[in-house]
């Protein structure tokens, strides 16, 4: 498993805190069975987020995590499982606003959206509940507290 991280933009993110992305990423999918497959993480501005938001989505919204699933073909060709697009500029203010670590909360947007292209969602409540107690779970495993309790 290779989280591919693209950075290009947002260089204020430590080399550790890259490996706490991939150790995340790993533990995720360990725990889901799906430990051969790579993980296209890119950081992008507020813009770019609105684009990808407005073409896939019909929202023309900033967001925090957007994921996109590889097909079953393409993963079974490449090897990928798809890409995660986070805002950092929104990221940043959200975290703020929860008063949340930017790290930790970013470290829950990853989990979540590497739930997102293994098929989770949290549309009905009981979907919600299932995505959740998954990523407190995986949380847990580097010391962040649950999201949903702050």
């Amino acid at each position: 498993m290779r989280l591919n991280i693209s950075n290009h933009e947002f260089n204020e993110f430590s080399a550790d805190f890259e490996k706490k992305l991939n150790l995340m990423a790993e533990h995720v999918l360990s725990d889901q069975g799906e430990d051969n497959l790579n993980i296209n993480l890119k950081f992008v501005s507020s813009s770019e987020m609105k684009k990808l938001n407005k073409e896939f989505r019909k929202k023309s919204l900033d967001t925090n995590v957007l994921s996109f699933a590889a097909s079953k073909e393409i993963q079974e060709i490449s090897g990928e499982l798809g890409d995660i697009a986070m805002s950092i500029p929104y990221i940043k203010i959200q975290s703020q606003n929860l008063n949340r670590d930017l790290e930790d909360h970013m470290m829950h947007l990853l989990a979540h959206g590497i739930l997102h292209l293994l098929g989770f969602d949290h549309n009905q409540d009981k979907d919600a509940n299932i995505m959740e107690s998954r990523e407190i779970k995986y949380l847990e495993n580097f010391n962040i507290a649950n999201p949903y309790k702050l």
